[in-house]
């Protein structure tokens, strides 16, 4: 996509959308009332691809009274991009990336702009604001933070995708750590929302040591962090998508993997509980409109009387005498009559035809003021029946009622599903509508529900770590180490006191081959006591050979669930051809091992017993 206006000298020819190409810079400025918005969208995306683009997040803005000239987005990794970037994505765009912002903000002719990121796009808002250069060095003397107002990261990996990741993903790598630091001549100081709030008590988040205040802190920008709690993310590095310091840090339930991932760039309740912390430095004065007549049913000839502060401001308005009708899960709108003018301080807008009417409020500076009227008839009302106060468990039921017409219900406001009760099993906001034979509709009700993050704990390991450490038994140890490796790293949740993949799915792994059973390789171990389960201790021996003829392979071995393979590795021994082990305490016990005889030929495998019982 590539939908810019025509006098937008986009300095770093990357395509995407923003502003309204149909108007001059001079009318850009003039139109613009709120703070300007930057969508950054994650990785193998763009700006408006299907997934992992931010057009449903452009919607979402245009609903809370942005207009096209607020909102801008670029294709930092190509026009039309679908590919995964893992190779130092941040320094190889940080450039354009820069460019593009820095171009919006002089076609805008403003200071401030808010940021609104999606996972990878959450780190190149951080390498911008921080002064991140092409060469891969943070220079603070290049920072920026003096243009944000607010930072919104939606599952970012602010702390990197774990220990087993690459590059610039990699967690405790050089380039993670000095993404959260800055750097003066006497000091470094770690803070991951610097010019953030300096009030400790004004902070939200859900772990106590996620608060906190540094001397770099001074109100000057809002920081937001939403987790998508399980998802791809997530899963890989726990918590990763938090802030220390955010005015607001959060987790949503919204689903595992890919899909949990996806959906928190596309939840209306996402977007509501973020929305409070942005435009808090509008370009222009903050005006502010007020109606006498809420929106529900009146006899005829309705008089609505406006009132703007500041008294001097005008008030432009849109009112549409129109009818409903549901077809093919869309709610169309038929439009009978259209008034629109102009009304100063104090003045009434008069409706004298009977029928429902929406009419819309605006003025500069104000947010749009919507309202749906009955004017001589009796619109339909509708109650959402389910409570909210507490979240939800695996799934929920959601009822509404209605004094007339036919119900519909929605999680999105743009799908709709014929039925009063919608089913849901994730965090969502759901609206339902009523539409009598006439046409003749409801307001839209919404209310919005939170499922409960299952787990109670979460921890990041190599299988074998995970299963020396009793969170995994002997089965699922052989049965994911044969599907993923044995010195692979996964996280692992605590649901029921029971410790699981999926927080979503709860189940335990199925069984496996016994590892002394698997098939030989070109190198061959083999041990005289199979993996599985043993009331007491005993003896089991380890034997190595080599199918080279004349080599004997030498084998390496580890017990703590370190790499056998790593020659740095302090912990790792080593034996020639067998060893016999001895095991007599209650508990989980991993011998993790690689041999290589020399001659190209090599092997890596574990071998797993628990005596006493499963632990």
């Amino acid at each position: 996509m590539n939908d810019f206006p025509a006098d937008f000298a986009n300095p770093s020819t990357l395509t995407g959308f923003g502003g309204d190409r149909s108007k001059t810079q001079a009318q850009h400025r003039a139109l613009l009332k709120k703070t300007p918005v930057v969508l950054v969208h994650g990785n193998a995306g763009n700006s408006a691809h299907p997934k992992w683009g931010m057009v449903t997040m452009k919607g979402y803005l245009k609903g809370d009274g942005y207009e096209d000239c607020e909102i801008w987005a670029m294709d930092y990794l190509g026009e039309n991009n679908s590919t995964q970037d893992i190779n130092d994505p941040h320094r190889n765009h940080i450039e354009r990336f820069s460019l593009f912002v820095d171009g919006v903000r002089s076609y805008l002719g403003v200071n401030k702009l808010d940021f609104i990121g999606h996972s990878l796009g959450c780190g190149m808002v951080n390498a911008y604001l921080r002064g991140l250069q092409s060469n891969g060095q943070w220079d603070n003397s290049q920072q920026r933070l003096e243009v944000a107002s607010t930072f919104v990261s939606l599952a970012g990996a602010t702390y990197g995708l774990g220990s087993g990741s690459i590059s610039e993903f990699k967690t405790g790598s050089e380039f993670e750590q000095q993404s959260h630091e800055f750097k003066n001549a006497s000091q470094v100081i770690v803070d991951d929302s610097p010019d953030g709030e300096n009030i400790a008590a004004e902070q939200e988040a859900p772990v106590s040591s996620w608060i906190a205040v540094t001397e770099l802190d001074n109100d000057e920008i809002t920081y937001v962090a939403f987790i998508a709690a399980a998802d791809f993310v997530d899963a890989q590095y726990p918590d990763t998508g938090r802030r220390v310091g955010a005015d607001l840090n959060r987790r949503f339930n919204l689903g595992s993997g890919l899909d949990g991932h996806e959906k928190i760039i596309k939840s209306q309740t996402v977007f509501d509980a973020f929305k409070a912390y942005l435009n808090k430095n509008p370009p222009v004065a903050p005006a502010m409109i007020t109606v006498d007549k809420e929106s529900g049913s009146y006899g005829s000839a309705l008089q609505i009387t406006v009132t703007v502060t500041p008294a001097t401001v005008s008030t432009n308005y849109t009112a549409e005498r129109i009818t409903k009708q549901f077809q093919a899960g869309y709610i169309n709108r038929a439009v009978s009559e259209t008034r629109a003018g102009t009304l100063s301080n104090g003045q009434s807008l008069n409706l004298s035809t009977d029928g429902m009417w929406e009419v819309m409020f605006g003025a500069e500076g104000a947010d749009n003021v919507q309202r749906t009227y009955g004017v001589g008839i009796v619109l339909p009302e509708v109650t959402i029946l389910t409570d909210n106060a507490t979240p939800f468990i695996s799934s929920l039921d959601v009822a509404a009622s209605t004094t007339r017409g036919a119900l519909y219900y929605s999680t999105d406001r743009e799908h709709w599903i014929s039925g009063s009760v919608a089913t849901i099993n994730r965090t969502a906001t759901v609206s339902f509508i009523a539409i009598d034979t006439n046409g003749i509709a409801s307001a839209v009700a919404s209310r919005a529900y939170e499922k409960r993050v299952a787990w109670t704990d979460s921890k990041t390991a190599t299988l074998t770590e995970h299963f020396i450490a009793s969170r995994l038994s002997v089965d699922e140890y052989v049965s994911l180490g044969q599907q993923l490796g044995f010195n692979a790293v996964i996280t692992l949740y605590l649901v029921n006191g029971k410790w699981v993949r999926n927080p979503e799915v709860p189940t335990t792994a199925t069984a496996g081959q016994p590892l002394a059973a698997l098939p030989a390789r070109d190198a061959i171990l083999n041990a005289d006591k199979a993996s599985g389960e043993y009331a007491g201790g005993f003896d089991v021996t380890i034997a190595a050979a080599s199918q080279a003829a004349g080599k004997h392979a030498k084998v390496y071995y580890t017990q703590d669930g370190s790499d056998p393979s790593d020659s740095n590795n302090a912990k790792r021994a080593s034996f020639d051809s067998q060893k016999t082990f001895n095991f007599q305490d209650n508990g989980h016990h991993s011998i993790l091992c690689y041999a290589d005889d020399g001659a190209g030929h090599w092997v890596f495998e574990s071998f797993a017993w628990s005596i006493g019982g499963e632990q």
